[in-house]
């Protein structure tokens, strides 16, 4: 009775017993999909994904703050600032950016694929 409940009038405060909507929703036939990805280049040259672990910033909260970083990419440096404090053997980031990747669909098919930069950083 707990899960007919939760299904159809159930939030997230309810899972188990309620659906979980990060995962309950579906991609429309026609339409576009995103992601956005946190990028870092290090001083030593080399690319990487920065994850939550890196910079205390979990990807669910740093999408939450997209309109803030693009209106002010400097708040990226705070980040490259973290990770050097959680890492401070490791080469520090001298560039950062907000990257969005981008599938068009028609049909439920991908029809393009593009990524573009919402926010970017780099070490003065």
């Amino acid at each position: 009775m707990l899960l007919l409940f939760g299904t159809v009038a159930g939030n997230d405060d309810m899972f188990p017993f309620g659906p979980f909507k990060m995962y309950a929703g579906r991609y429309p036939a026609n339409g576009l999909i995103t992601s956005d990805t946190l990028l870092a280049q290090t001083a030593g040259g080399r690319n990487v994904v920065v994850n939550g672990a890196d910079t205390g910033l979990t990807r669910a909260e740093m999408e939450g703050e997209i309109t803030a970083f693009k209106r002010n990419p400097g708040r990226l440096a705070d980040l490259a600032q973290a990770y050097h404090r959680r890492h401070p053997e490791a080469p520090p980031y001298v560039e950062m950016r907000i990257v969005q990747e981008r599938w068009q669909l028609h049909n439920r098919a991908v029809v393009s694929q593009s990524s573009i930069t919402l926010a970017e950083w780099h070490a003065p």
